[in-house]
């Protein structure tokens, strides 16, 4: 358990020893369990916080569903930062990349359970549904950067590293986003009577926080086209 507690602290506070950790393979068994556990108990901790206006069985499925989400990105760009690497000439083993953003992920996690109950008093003290996605997404972008620096410490040095990173963070932040859009409901709608595991596909998440910002205006008459040339249709806020 003190061991556990001493990676964790190096995920959120020693960055530089964590990343040699990640190159020389040092208690990489360690290192990819407390990844793993703090990305499992930091992003279902603010999951379920997302659900708190909902309650019920939101609550479960919004905790069991945004850790599925930050590993089923990171098995989704980790081709593309080793292709990059290599294109940029940086030197990362696939092995190597994995456990880096392991831990970028598991630290992006910490920084949520952080913002959890800053997030939970929003939600308690009457934040809307559509003022409560757009949080939510600023919170999601916000703990994205902090995986994005690390990754920037390990392979960032130089106006190539720079570059490097920027491709990535290009790749990383909207398949994170577009990953969790197709994972959603986390909120959970109002006026909806039953509670979906998985809602049926629409639009985009960029078109969704769109609309939940003219939504959170008290704009709800926004049109966008409808699906194959059906013509524009009004729709009443649609995001989480």
């Amino acid at each position: 358990m003190h061991r556990v507690l001493e990676l964790v602290e190096e995920l959120l506070r020693s960055p530089d020893e964590l990343l040699e950790r990640c190159r020389s393979g040092r208690d990489e068994q360690a290192l990819f369990l407390c990844s793993l556990a703090s990305i499992a108990f930091g992003s279902g901790a603010f999951g379920a916080v997302l659900a708190t206006s909902r309650g019920g069985l939101q609550l479960l499925y919004s905790a069991a569903k945004l850790p599925l989400v930050l590993l089923a990105t990171l098995a989704l760009v980790a081709p593309a930062l080793h292709g990059l690497a290599r294109s940029f000439g940086r030197a990362l083993p696939f092995r190597d990349g994995i456990a880096l953003l392991m831990a970028a992920a598991a630290r992006s996690s910490l920084v949520l359970l952080a913002l959890s109950p800053a997030v939970w008093l929003c939600f308690d003290r009457g934040l809307g549904y559509h003022d409560g996605v757009v949080l939510a997404a600023a919170c999601y972008g916000f703990a994205g950067l902090f995986a994005l620096s690390l990754v920037r410490r390990a392979l960032g040095r130089g106006l190539r590293g720079a570059l490097l990173v920027t491709s990535f963070g290009l790749v990383l932040l909207p398949t994170a986003a577009q990953t969790a859009w197709m994972c959603r409901p986390f909120l959970g709608r109002p006026a909806q009577a039953h509670v979906p595991f998985f809602r049926a596909r629409e639009s985009s998440f960029a078109d969704a926080v769109f609309r939940s910002l003219h939504s959170s205006f008290g704009d709800y008459d926004y049109e966008h086209p409808g699906p194959e040339g059906d013509g524009p249709r009004r729709e009443e806020g649609a995001c989480e």
